[in-house]
């Protein structure tokens, strides 16, 4: 390494700490906003309070060498790999995905949508149906299985014989209803979501969809229902909109599916978090 003249500061430590300290900022602000959801899930959240702690720590570790005389010339160059994404996160605006983000053959029509649930976990809810609790603690004798169980049972309820889906319910409602399809068909249905189109659609079908982040958006999906409503021609894409309608056994491109006939379409306010978690 070649030898220099003896400065009064390390500014390869110097760096070292603006970037530390710049990414903990970023990181803290997003989860001070609550936009860290548009980034991960939020059980992923707790993880990243301890990355932020740890580069604060880790910055007061190196604060002190910032001080020190630096006698070897030690090149900053690779530090631009990590200033240059720092400048960009404060920069560009965090943004939801839409539909300019996906195509149909992204989108989830069809069963398993993002395999959400233990296929060894019923769900038994329907005001219709029978729950027989013995069979299920003797089934799963696991207290935090039996707790599943039943957070799933009071979840997944009818109310005045409707579904009615929310952020909270949406992909277990859909991955019931993909599932089930016989059981649902003719069950009225309240959804909400943003208007997505595709040229293999009919003029009169469209999909409420919503996007379905498992770990983080890197992997983000779009999931939903088709729906066919006399006027959705005049539905604009990502326009955000409540779906009133019942449920009919449908097919699209061979595949039999769940298809919303819509009643009544109705513009709603896109929530303030607007993706969907499979837990």
């Amino acid at each position: 390494m070649k030898i220099m003249k003896t400065r009064n500061y390390n500014i390869d430590a110097a760096f070292k700490v603006v970037v530390l300290l710049g990414f903990a900022l970023f990181f803290f602000l997003t989860i001070q906003s609550g936009q860290v959801l548009k980034y991960v899930h939020p059980r992923n959240v707790p993880f990243i309070k301890f990355a932020v702690i740890a580069m604060v720590l880790i910055s007061i570790f190196f604060i002190p060498e910032v001080f020190k005389p630096q006698r070897i010339k030690v090149s900053s160059i690779p530090l631009l790999f990590f200033i240059l994404p720092l400048i960009m996160a404060f920069l560009l605006p965090t943004q939801s995905f839409n539909s300019d983000y996906i195509s149909y053959g992204d989108l989830k029509l069809q069963g398993n949508s993002g395999n959400v649930d233990n296929p060894e976990i019923k769900t038994e809810y329907s005001e219709e149906d029978e729950y027989n609790e013995d069979i299920y603690i003797d089934e799963y004798s696991d207290a935090e299985n039996k707790n599943i169980i039943e957070s799933n049972r009071n979840e997944l309820q009818l109310i005045d014989e409707t579904i009615i889906m929310d952020n909270d319910n949406y992909v277990r409602w859909i991955q019931e209803i993909y599932e089930n399809i016989e059981k649902y068909n003719g069950k009225k249905i309240q959804v909400s979501g943003f208007v997505f189109k595709d040229e293999q659609f009919e003029d009169n079908e469209f999909v409420s969809a919503r996007m379905m982040m498992v770990c983080c958006a890197a992997d983000m999906q779009p999931i939903g229902f088709l729906c066919r409503y006399d006027n959705a021609a005049e539905l604009k894409v990502d326009t955000w909109i409540r779906v009133y309608g019942t449920i009919e056994k449908g097919e699209f491109n061979g595949n039999v599916i769940p298809v919303i006939e819509a009643d009544k379409v109705e513009n709603t306010e896109k929530p303030e978090f607007d993706y969907v978690y499979p837990f």
